[in-house]
């Protein structure tokens, strides 16, 4: 369950997608900054393009709740641990103060995307999509990247990730075709604590990591 680094940890999940999906139609999309450089090895592995899916949590700290993720395009996806019932409450209570939240997240993501945090959705209609992330504590970012992902009409979607607790897996399950995953936990404690060392990449690396997949294939 412990890792050197999130390179490393990126190559053994390359090292199991190599024979199936390296001449496939296959693009690789990291659901967060330490995902980039798991997702990174992989995609110079597989000989395909890398993508961050940019996403803001909106949390209602009065109710300690996670309401839902807001992403690229301004898709707003529930969490689905919320009933329809509690959503409607919350939304009851807080409608001014969510729809405000919600606004801003949309323009502080839509501004990153104009800043070289491009993702284009159109490029993966109808290949296989491997989401990529260095560690899931839950299984909320999965159904988020599923919402968004529905109008591509994905051949596939994949979860290639080093680390995830239980519950996120039994989420996992039902929402992915495939899985590549390295280590199960069910005490998730957080993903920094499963790395010997602290590789997450800053936001310039990023930046370079995306940019240089190409020239970087293996």
């Amino acid at each position: 369950m412990y890792f050197e680094s999130r390179a490393v940890a990126g190559a053994k999940l390359a090292a199991e997608l190599l024979d199936k999906y390296r001449y496939a139609n296959t693009a690789v999309v990291s659901l967060d900054t330490g995902g980039v450089a798991v997702g990174y090895q992989i995609a110079i592995y597989l000989h395909t393009t890398l993508q961050m899916l940019l996403s803001e949590t909106i949390h209602i700290d009065d109710e300690s709740v996670d309401y839902a993720t807001v992403l690229p395009g301004g898709v707003v996806a529930k969490n689905p641990n919320m009933s329809e019932q509690e959503g409607d409450y919350y939304y009851g209570e807080y409608a001014g103060q969510l729809d405000d939240e919600i606004r801003e997240a949309a323009t502080r993501i839509n501004r990153m995307l104009g800043d070289g945090g491009d993702i284009d959705a159109a490029i993966l209609r109808g290949r296989n999509v491997i989401l990529v992330s260095d560690g899931l504590g839950s299984g909320t970012m999965l159904d988020a990247a599923v919402e968004w992902l529905k109008p591509v009409r994905a051949e596939k979607i994949i979860l290639a990730c080093p680390i995830i607790a239980l519950d996120a897996l039994d989420r996992a399950h039902i929402l992915m075709d495939e899985l590549h995953i390295l280590g199960v936990t069910p005490n998730f404690i957080s993903t920094d604590h499963y790395y010997d060392n602290d590789d997450a990449p800053d936001q310039d690396m990023i930046k370079k990591m995306m940019n240089a997949t190409i020239l970087d294939w293996k």
